[in-house]
């Protein structure tokens, strides 16, 4: 198989066209002959072949590979772990090293290796993956594992990749596999902690609402109590008291001196030691 990025020449002659196609003189000229090859005349009668009419040659006989749009882009090797523990024991340079000695045939190899959560879409070295894949500036990206580039969504990544041409290549490094066993155990436990403080944020707010609307309903209905007092003077301080939210004790010491009978003190003071927690405000 022949790369086009091989043939820089604008003319072959026809030792170089014998030593391409591995044939001999002979044959280039019945090539010549029966138009098999394209072949021109120079200014002194030799026989040479272009470029394009060479490659047009080779690509009619499936021996071309047309690797022009893939000269000046790059290999990626990709590794990534969770933690700086993970970091500190060679993991990661480790993930790296076992690619670079089982690829052989790196193209322009770029080197990202990064720390941090698969679950993190986030993470610096895939935002610049991300980058180089749509412009157009990679052939390759190669990987121990798919959830090295993402714990979940790998797909979408792929479709997206193999749409701007771009393939991800894994190669299982099965020597290592526990420690990815291990690393997935850390996402998932990221994930329902991450999972719960939502739930439990969701639940906080709710129980925070329904405490709010009870509150107020027992507000009401203690203000209701009180527009059932004689003592009108003591009746508007009161209601004036809670629409303040002055404390519980200012309301005793209110009722404590004013000229409402014992009894009827009693009963105020009843009505609002019910639901004490309405006299304060709520964050």
């Amino acid at each position: 198989m022949y790369k086009s990025s091989d043939f820089t020449k604008p003319v072959y002659k026809t030792g170089e066209i014998m030593e391409i196609l591995n044939i001999s003189y002979s044959t280039i000229k019945v090539y010549d002959k029966n138009g098999t090859l394209p072949i021109k005349r120079t200014g002194t009668g030799r026989r040479a072949i272009f470029r394009e009419d060479l490659l047009n040659y080779l690509d009619s006989k499936g021996l071309l590979y047309d690797d022009t749009e893939t000269v000046n882009k790059h290999d990626i090797i990709y590794a990534r772990v969770s933690s700086h523990e993970q970091k500190q024991k060679g993991d990661l340079d480790r993930q790296a090293m076992f690619l670079l000695e089982n690829v052989h045939d790196l193209h322009n190899p770029i080197i990202m290796k990064e720390v941090g959560s698969g679950l993190n879409d986030r993470r610096r070295k895939l935002q610049e993956l991300m980058v180089m894949v749509l412009d157009h500036k990679v052939s390759r990206v190669f990987v121990t594992y798919k959830d090295r580039l993402t714990r979940f969504g790998f797909h979408y990544l792929e479709t997206t990749f193999n749409h701007e041409g771009v393939r991800i290549i894994v190669i299982r490094d099965e020597a290592h596999e526990k420690s990815v066993q291990e690393e997935l155990v850390e996402d998932m436990m990221a994930l329902i902690a991450s999972f719960s403080g939502k739930l439990y944020g969701l639940r906080s707010g709710k129980n925070k609402k329904n405490r709010r609307m009870d509150l107020l309903l027992r507000t009401e209905r203690i203000k209701i109590d009180i527009m059932k007092m004689e003592n009108r003077e003591l009746m508007e301080q009161m209601l004036m008291a809670i629409h303040a939210k002055d404390t519980l004790e200012m309301l005793e010491e209110l009722i404590e001196n004013s000229d409402t009978d014992k009894i009827d003190r009693k009963k105020l003071l009843d009505i609002i030691r019910r639901s004490p927690d309405m006299f304060f405000e709520e964050g």
